[in-house]
């Protein structure tokens, strides 16, 4: 661990020499904040979401409304978490510009920190729009850049199936009545 400042610092998780600007899937997990089951509630495999759970699903069916690089191939809203599969597609915003087909100033081009910040930012800010002042994301996020078909199948499998996990999961508070 390095210090700044003669104050310790947490290192990035982020892989040094990528570019998160660059053409890539990767798979996201964003946990809310102490784990909280504020996303909703699991029912016979089926997640129920809460009101921050539609707001978070609205918001990440919405990301490519504001990306013009960026497609969800798949996603999942759990009652403390998330998982996205974000794939970063076509020329990089620089590239665009030199040629002269620069995105309206609407959408933009994104780097997946800057994707991730503004989706927990918006959810955050509409949930305490609502009065859901309680809700807050925890700090940072988990990544894994998919590099393969097998990795990228496997994990659109464990997305598909976290529902019915969710009983099995460490973090569900009622897994230790099941």
């Amino acid at each position: 661990m390095t210090t700044f400042r003669n104050r310790y610092r947490v290192e990035s998780t982020r892989l040094a020499d990528w570019d998160y600007a660059s053409r890539g899937w990767y798979f996201v997990t964003l946990c809310t904040q102490d784990k909280k089951c504020s996303l909703g509630r699991a029912v016979d495999g089926q997640i129920m979401l809460s009101d921050a759970g539609v707001i978070a699903e609205t918001e990440m069916k919405a990301i490519p409304d504001y990306y013009v690089n960026v497609v969800i191939d798949r996603y999942v809203v759990m009652p403390n978490h998330v998982h996205a599969i974000v794939v970063i597609e076509g020329a990089h915003v620089y590239s665009l510009v030199e040629t002269g087909l620069a995105p309206s100033p609407a959408r933009r081009h994104g780097r997946l920190p800057q994707i991730v910040g503004s989706y927990k930012a918006g959810v955050s800010r509409l949930c305490h729009a609502m009065g859901l002042s309680d809700f807050a994301w925890q700090a940072r996020f988990h990544d894994h850049i998919l590099r393969s078909n097998a990795s990228l199948n496997a994990v659109r499998d464990y997305i598909d199936h976290n529902p019915q996990n969710w009983l099995l999961d460490p973090d569900n508070s009622d897994s230790a009545a099941a």
